[in-house]
């Protein structure tokens, strides 16, 4: 004798259960996909930003330097020539830096038995 009360609250925390447990699967599946890695367009904007910080900063030195010495357009030109250079090397570090932690997140997982390879 059984309360179908008693049977039908069993089948509704049986179903809750279940529904949480496919929630958190999906929710674990989506951070495996987001591990940290960064995407075309960020590493776009961080390589603009760099170089374009590098130069106003040279532009902003050049004038500065041919408003007080009275040098008008060479203090200019020769720190936006310092700033260019300035970027390009910033550009260079960030990339290397990138790629870096590439190589780092893709050597954990070559070198693990997920990829079929191995052991």
């Amino acid at each position: 004798m059984t309360d179908p009360e008693h049977d039908n609250l069993s089948e509704r925390i049986a179903k809750a259960q279940a529904d949480r447990a496919a929630r958190e699967a999906k929710k674990a599946a989506r951070e495996d996909k987001t591990d940290g890695s960064i995407t075309a367009g960020a590493m776009a904007l961080r390589y603009g930003a760099e170089m374009a910080g590098c130069i106003v900063i040279g532009l902003l030195f050049g004038y500065l330097i041919d408003r007080f010495f009275g040098t008008k357009p060479w203090g200019l030109l020769i720190m936006l020539g310092f700033g260019i250079a300035a970027g390009v090397l910033s550009v260079i570090r960030a990339y290397r830096q990138l790629t870096a932690d590439a190589n780092l997140q893709g050597t954990d997982q070559i070198d693990g038995p997920e990829d079929g390879k191995k052991g």
